[in-house]
């Protein structure tokens, strides 16, 4: 899975690069944790599954998906090998359940989109449904807010934003009651709000040229630094 994973992400990304360019905020604060971790994004159009696996770096990236969307055998099993995992919204199989918790004590990523369902109707935050904090207690995981700032169009810039790690340090190891589970969801709520917000500044004052800008005066400074230790380390060399 893994192979034919990367392979397609290194022949398609240029294609989705042309088909859905994207800005991302804070970027750098997605990174490989020692255990599994959940993307936990807003699901605004079809399109929310490319950023998600072309705009992160990184290695697989399993994504849950309403078992409406398994196509004929042939189309279910290539989504299958891609990593994408097929689950009953109405009634959860426990197959399902155990591979996607398996699938984070494995170490592996997956995406989900706690508001269960496309949102039509604007970009405020639908209700969150408590089974990604479900597959988060009991898989140990780093959940993790990465959020679309309008529905994507073909051919049309969109923005997305990576959130800071949401703490769930006090509630591992606890009963996963409703209790757990809401105060769970709660947290994400909050943390995938407040990307939100920030993004939402971001795309308003061009934050990604001020990154640019900077990444800029970032690397005349480095090579500036390095031609000072090569002077500095020649006329040493040459001194002795």
């Amino acid at each position: 899975m893994r192979a034919w994973y990367w392979f397609l992400k290194i022949i398609l990304s240029p294609i989705a690069a042309l088909l859905c360019p994207r800005k991302i905020m804070n970027k750098y604060k997605y990174k490989k944790y020692e255990r599994g971790q959940i993307v936990i994004s807003n699901h605004l159009s079809w399109m929310d599954i490319i950023y998600v696996y072309f705009g992160l770096p990184g290695g697989l990236k399993r994504a849950l998906s309403k078992k409406e969307n398994r196509g004929n055998k042939a189309q279910q099993a290539f989504m299958q090998t891609i990593g994408v995992i097929f689950v009953d919204r109405d009634k959860p199989e426990l197959s399902s359940m155990r591979t996607c918790i398996n699938a984070l004590k494995d170490g592996d990523t997956l995406a989900i989109c706690p508001e269960g369902t496309r949102n039509r109707v604007n970009r405020e935050l639908q209700p969150l449904h408590s089974g990604t904090a479900l597959f988060a207690l009991k898989g140990n995981a780093q959940v993790i807010p990465y959020v679309v700032h309008h529905k994507g169009k073909l051919f049309r810039r969109n923005y997305l934003g990576v959130g800071d790690p949401v703490d769930l340090s006090d509630l591992y190891g606890r009963r996963t009651d409703e209790a757990t589970l809401q105060e769970a969801t709660e947290r994400f709520r909050m943390a995938m709000q407040k990307t939100l917000d920030e993004l939402g500044v971001w795309v308003e004052q061009k934050g990604w040229k001020k990154h640019k800008k900077e990444n800029k005066i970032e690397k005349r400074t480095l090579k500036r630094e390095y031609k000072a230790a090569r002077k500095a380390y020649a006329k040493c060399s040459h001194s002795k």
